[in-house]
This record gives structure tokens, C-alpha cells and sequence, in this order.
């Protein structure tokens, strides 16, 4: 971060802090966990976990493979727009059903 002189915007400040600090990216991760909760439901949601985010996919661990052919075959552009709709800053292209890890993996 370069110190300019003079005043600064405080939303360039802040941009700067994110990007160095890291924090940026935790945002955007409770950004996309909280989107994905409202998007899919509490049923579905009970069933799946965000695990990441990256080159504009969205990585979901599913619980059952019953569940994700589901999503994958039925429900998979529906989720899209309605994550393109609460994110349109992230750009999301796709989104990867993935299955779950054993628990304690």
C-alpha cells in the first residue's frame, strides 16, 4: 500500500486494508456461505457445505450421491441464477457438486 499525498477516500483505504490483510477473502467467503444458505433452503442446505470458491466456480460437498445427481440433474441452474442474483460481483460460471468427505477426513 503507497501512501498518496493528501486526503485519501476512506473506501481506497479500506479496499487496501482487505486486499493486504487477507480478510477480503474471508468476507467473500461468509458473502457466499450466507448466499448459498438463502438460495437453496434449509432442506437442501442440511444436505450440502460451500467449500470453495475459485476461477468463478463454486464448490459444494454433498452428502449423499442421491443428493447430488439431484442438484447436479435438476436443480443446478436454478441455484446458478439465484447465486448470480445474490453475487453479482463474484461471477459465478458454474457450480461443482462434489461428494463429501468422510466425517473426521
Amino acid at each position: 500500500m503507497s501512501r498518496r499525498p493528501g486526503p485519501e477516500k476512506l473506501g481506497d483505504l479500506l479496499r487496501d486494508f482487505l486486499e493486504t490483510s487477507g480478510l477480503g477473502h474471508t468476507i467473500k467467503h461468509v458473502e457466499v456461505h450466507a448466499a448459498w444458505q438463502e438460495v437453496v433452503g434449509p432442506v437442501i442446505a442440511s444436505h450440502t457445505r460451500v467449500s470453495g470458491l475459485a476461477h468463478h466456480k463454486l464448490y459444494v460437498d454433498v452428502d449423499s450421491a442421491s443428493h447430488r445427481h439431484e442438484l447436479t440433474t435438476f436443480y443446478k441452474k436454478q441455484l446458478l441464477e439465484g447465486l448470480r442474483q445474490q453475487l453479482p460481483a463474484l461471477c459465478i460460471h458454474d457450480i461443482v457438486f462434489r461428494p463429501a468427505s468422510p466425517p473426521g477426513a
